[in-house]
């Protein structure tokens, strides 16, 4: 029998810990910014859940430009679909010393993110320096993005289930919710998760 997932199995992130989440981050990325003499040229929000993370980095770090790639899962055809990519970007010129902010909502399986790193090396070379980072991570798919110079997160989950209560319990992640973010919808959300089962 399928598993029906309702609103006790949501942990609703409210805008404190999404303040928390974004200056762990930011304190992350700016120790290996400065260790490694690198300053941020862009920043590339997956949209939608890395829309809003985005505008508050570009704020933290100072960065004007944004260049926003929308990649959705289809239920239909169980694939990614682009919806924006960076075929709209002319100016690809990226100096040594600088490098492009990747920024996720919710990182799952990290097949998202994989896809928006190839975007951003065939648009801007295999040189590009990429800085990957999501507000919450799965634990098991928490390194699973490749052909990044850093990554970081702030808080692990267990929406793919595959760790154990027993796991769960020792790392100090929560077995059984999914993270819904203040931007976002409860009803739409419930209605994606009992369509993916």
């Amino acid at each position: 029998m399928k598993y029906i997932y309702t609103e006790k199995d949501l942990d609703l992130i409210s805008w404190k810990r999404i303040d928390e989440f974004v200056n762990k981050i930011y304190k992350d990325v700016y120790r290996f910014l400065s260790k490694n003499d690198l300053e941020i040229k862009y920043i590339i929000p997956i949209m939608r859940g890395g829309g809003i993370p985005s505008v508050i980095f570009s704020h933290l770090f100072n960065v004007i430009d944004m260049l926003p790639i929308q990649l959705k899962y289809n239920n239909e055809t169980q694939k990614i679909d682009k919806k924006i990519d960076l075929e709209y970007v002319s100016n690809t010129k990226i100096g040594n010393n600088e490098c492009i902010l990747l920024v996720e909502g919710n990182h799952v399986t990290g097949k998202t993110a994989n896809i928006a790193v190839d975007l951003i090396r065939k648009k801007f070379g295999e040189n590009v320096k990429i800085i990957y980072v999501s507000l919450t991570r799965d634990y098991t798919y928490r390194n699973s993005v490749n052909n990044v110079c850093y990554t970081t997160w702030a808080m692990t989950t267990n929406e793919t289930k595959e760790l154990s209560q027993e796991e769960c319990k020792k790392l100090n992640i929560n077995y059984s919710s999914v993270s819904v973010y203040p931007w976002e919808n409860i009803n739409e959300e419930l209605k994606e998760l009992n369509s993916n089962m």
